[in-house]
């Protein structure tokens, strides 16, 4: 935690020749005497997507008093390099405050961070004052840029309304996040592969929690499994015995052509009422075409449960890296 926690430290300075989206390049220097919000962000993080629409009011709301937000954003995978996969994903999500590139975790470094989303408050005197790790906390931070605005004149700012967010609190006991790469992923039944080849899995048939589970022919590879067989039918799979209220996978194609896969809960097509909004239901089957590398949501319930998840692909040109899972209604 930064040292602002027993005094003001000063906001380190934005590196010169950094690449900068929907604006000119930042510094503290040049921002002196506004109210700045530094939010770590990578565009596959549910976390970080969840936080997003709070960003943007914050700014269009007291950005007129000198308040600005600044996006930096510092990939977790390596698709998240991509500045074209970046700008795509402002697109996407509607950001049009400052974003810079921190491929190198150049920023990320100099804050010591070490964790999405994180957001640092800097007052006018360019001192850090407030910081967040996570979701929710919303109503506390716009609290600190009011308070933060005030101590420059700022008077008559509107009612900062309650948090009613669960704000990422775990409502109930989920699967933890999931990696499928080798450096963090956990396998039940492919323990002794040969890392960035292709290789034949046999499940079983037994599962237990939490664990990955392959069948047919993937390639593990240090932050990601691919399948690398092309089949007639979708009969290869990875399965998962999952609890939680909502799934979603980091996915995308190895080729930037797309990739299919049919998702199955408890050995049944997923039911229209638990699919995700990436899921098409299509002749009783539950699908997700895949293309650009992102979060994709593959299933929405309205109740926590416990089930089987699969996911079969017929496709040789499909990425997964990482699920994650909500443990409260409408996460």
């Amino acid at each position: 935690m930064f040292l602002h926690r027993l005094a003001k430290v000063k906001a380190p300075e934005i590196p010169p020749g950094m690449t900068w989206l929907n604006s000119k390049p930042q510094t503290m220097k040049g921002n002196s005497g506004k109210v700045i919000l530094i939010d770590f962000w990578t565009y596959s993080c549910i976390n970080c997507i969840r936080t997003i629409p709070h960003l943007r009011e914050w700014q269009e709301k007291y950005g007129r008093y000198g308040f600005e937000v600044i996006g930096v954003h510092t990939p977790e995978f390596a698709f998240e390099k991509v500045e074209e996969n970046v700008k795509k994903a402002l697109k996407d999500l509607d950001i049009k405050y400052p974003v810079v590139l921190d491929s190198d975790y150049k920023i990320w470094n100099l804050y010591a961070n070490r964790w999405w989303p994180r957001k640092f408050l800097i007052d006018a005197t360019g001192s850090i004052v407030y910081d967040h790790i996570g979701e929710g906390g919303y109503a506390e931070t716009e609290s600190a840029i009011q308070k933060a605005l005030m101590e420059v004149g700022i008077l008559n700012l509107p009612v900062v309304a309650p948090d009613l967010s669960v704000g990422g609190g775990i409502c109930y006991r989920t699967t933890p996040e999931t990696y499928l790469g080798f450096l963090r992923g956990r396998y039940a039944n492919a323990k002794d592969f040969i890392p960035n080849t292709e290789q034949a899995f046999t499940d079983e048939g037994a599962h237990e929690d939490d664990l990955i589970y392959l069948h047919g022919h993937f390639t593990v590879f240090s932050e990601k499994i691919a399948h690398t067989k092309k089949l007639p039918s979708a009969t290869e799979y990875l399965a998962l015995k999952y609890s939680a209220f909502s799934v979603n996978l980091v996915m995308g194609s190895s080729n930037n052509e797309y990739a299919e896969i049919t998702v199955e809960l408890d050995g049944q097509p997923l039911p229209e009422d638990m699919a995700g909004s990436d899921v098409i239901i299509k002749d009783g089957k539950a699908i997700v075409k895949v293309k650009n590398a992102r979060m994709y949501r593959l299933i929405d319930s309205d109740t926590y449960h416990k089930g089987l998840l699969k996911l079969k692909t017929a496709s040789n040109n499909i990425e997964m890296f990482a699920f994650t899972f909500g443990g409260c209604k409408g996460m």
